[in-house]
């Protein structure tokens, strides 16, 4: 031991230290395979182990580099053995195509040992993956996952807060989305003018503010949390998002916030002169539910020259049973629906007003017929489609719904991406809490007097003879229950006069000190939805490539998922700059065959990898 703390020139007492920690052992070498050195999956997990800056932290110079002078590290490859998540190569000419890297340059004035695009393909593999809460970075390998973006680890879960912190800082993240989503109406094939929108609750389960209180269809309670409204097209495709900490309902943020957007975006509209030539004619459709319904709202669509469609409210009437007749729809699956439905022309009548003229708008109702019997109303006023084409628009709503279920269920869109609590906008509308305590008073006290007329509507006389004194009793009580509503009737009258006298909304700068809150909404959360809107997008691309090999189409989402969680040999062809993916085989050979087929597509892609002269070729894995 003295030779070799003399040969090492190291301090006696530094070796046994090193040894008592397991810091000293037999480095496992990479693998020669001709005149190539190939790492294994032991001499990574070795080597990760072993390095002296920090687990997986192995490109020490870079890290120096970047530390003292700012220079940040490039992608680099090598030949591996055995690469964990390997099958994540495959995500890379979809997440290219869906624009993931597409305005990078608005990023690249953030310096560090990562750079931007280091960041946004690892984010991006980690939404993948279903790590989609960044504190859950930890759960995976980090130097393995490293190795398919070229470096040594992935960021950890604070290397990535503080770049979405800074990414948000040195760029507008909505203008950021708004020329994605821009770039995608524009490559939408199946957008065909028809529009979706929707409301999400984010619930807020934190005691750090005081978030509002809404009301949660899905939990049938009245929670704390956020709105977001999303737009998508009819296969569920997103497109943006707006964030809405104080809602004042769909209806505005369509007026404000998204119907100025859709106008400058959507492609294809016709133009000033056309609209003039053609009553019928408009911009786009927009499909939304009965939280969209109000006259008012639809004068202001057709003056737009926005055709909508929703359900209609307050059916009263039936339609006669021949009036229905049987409509063939093929589903975006191809499969062949039989639907029963009927149309006529509907005028909708708006609140009356007095002194004005009450409003009115005509519009195409078309119901279905189920084979239960029960029925369903749609309203709208796109005088361009079918009878048929409006249904199908009407019912692909669900798709919408869907998406919230997957993207809650696998992409986390309702997580919390920071702690960071921004100011809530002082020309924001509120409730008024001075309002609250009157109006829920108002509320009890007519539950109360329904109940008491209830109750003094159902006392009457049997149909028997009764005594004097039986009478008198029945009198008595009738007499008290009108006593009491006559005075809860003069109660409600107090609470009505103050109710009228108090303002139902007011300013948010006008709230006390104590009754103002900040919002746990801001542009980090906005940022991270984007790289989860872009993931998904690229999963969704690479299941439209295999699901009609599939036995099972609807299995295809669980497929892609394994594909790029397999394991794959990465060997680098310096010669012909390529990057040779070979996948490891599944479990099914008929998934095997699945995953072949999916590799030749993306070769014909002939995709390079962001930063470097190296082109993707993919395969699977042969003797």
């Amino acid at each position: 031991m003295d030779e070799i703390c003399e040969e090492l020139s190291i301090l006696k007492n530094t070796f046994l230290k090193a040894l008592s920690h397991n810091r000293l052992s037999l480095p496992s070498l990479p693998v020669e395979l001709g005149n190539t050195l190939v790492s294994t999956k032991s001499s990574r997990s070795v080597l990760d182990n072993t390095s002296g800056m920090g687990k997986s932290c192995t490109n020490e110079l870079s890290r120096i580099l970047a530390s003292r002078l700012g220079i940040c590290a490039q992608s680099s490859f090598c030949s591996h053995f055995d690469l964990s998540y390997g099958g994540l190569f495959l995500t890379l000419p979809s997440l290219l195509s869906c624009g993931l890297l597409r305005h990078i340059y608005r990023f690249d004035c953030v310096s560090g040992y990562y750079t931007a695009t280091q960041v946004f393909l690892s984010l991006a593999f980690l939404m993948l993956l279903r790590v989609n809460r960044l504190e859950r970075t930890d759960t995976v390998p980090a130097g393995e996952l490293g190795r398919c973006p070229g470096l040594d680890r992935i960021p950890d879960v604070k290397t990535l807060r503080n770049r979405i912190a800074l990414f948000c800082k040195v760029t507008d993240v909505k203008e950021w989305l708004s020329l994605l989503c821009s770039d995608w109406m524009q490559a939408d094939e199946a957008l065909e003018g028809v529009l979706y929108v929707d409301g999400h609750v984010n619930l807020y389960y934190g005691n750090q503010t005081q978030m509002p209180r809404r009301f949660v269809s899905r939990l049938r309670l009245c929670m704390s949390g956020s709105t977001d409204y999303w737009v998508n097209n009819h296969l569920g495709m997103p497109f943006f998002v707006v964030h809405k900490t104080i809602s004042e309902g769909m209806i505005k943020v369509l007026q404000e916030d998204i119907i100025p957007r859709l106008n400058a975006d959507v492609p294809n509209q016709p133009t000033e002169e056309e609209l003039a030539a053609d009553s019928n004619l408009h911009r786009y459709m927009l499909v939304f539910d009965r939280e969209g319904y109000s006259i008012d709202f639809f004068e202001y669509l057709a003056e737009e020259r926005i055709a909508f469609s929703t359900y209609r409210k307050y059916v009263k009437e039936d339609w006669p049973e021949e009036e229905f007749a049987d409509y063939e729809i093929i589903a975006p699956d191809g499969e062949t629906e039989i639907l029963q439905l009927a149309e006529r022309q509907t005028v909708l009548y708006g609140t009356k007003k007095k002194g004005e003229k009450q409003k009115e708008i005509t519009v195409r109702e078309i119901r279905k017929k189920t084979a239960s019997g029960h029925r369903t109303a749609i309203i709208s006023t796109n005088r361009m489609l079918s009878t048929v084409m409006i249904a199908f628009y009407m019912f692909a709503r669900w798709g919408q719904e869907i998406y919230f279920k997957y993207m809650v269920e696998s992409f986390g869109i309702d997580s919390i991406t920071s702690y960071l609590k921004t100011p809530v906008p002082d020309m924001s509308t509120v409730v008024n809490p001075q309002y609250r305590e009157p109006d829920r008073k108002h509320k009890k006290l007519m539950t109360l007097i329904h109940n008491k007329k209830n109750k003094y509507a159902d006392i009457s006389l049997k149909n028997k003879e009764m005594s004097e004194k039986e009478i008198g009793r029945y009198m008595k009580k009738k007499i008290e229950l009108q006593l009491e509503i006559e005075n809860l009737e003069k109660q409600r009258a107090e609470i009505v006069e103050k109710k009228n006298a108090t303002e139902k909304k007011i300013l948010f700068k006008d709230l006390d000190e104590n009754q103002k809150f900040d919002t746990s909404v801001n542009e980090r959360k906005l940022f991270l939805d984007t790289i989860k809107i872009i993931a998904y997008r690229a999963e969704t691309a690479l299941c439209n490539i295999i699901k009609n090999e599939m036995a099972s189409p609807e299995q295809v989402r669980s497929l892609i998922r394994k594909f790029y969680s397999a394991d794959a040999d990465i060997e680098l062809d310096q010669d012909n700059s390529t990057l040779i993916v070979k996948l490891h085989r599944t479990n099914h050979w008929a998934d095997d065959k699945i995953l072949e087929y999916l590799c030749e597509k993306l070769n014909e892609t002939q995709t390079t990898f962001p930063t470097t002269n190296l082109t993707c070729q993919f395969k699977l894995v042969t003797s």
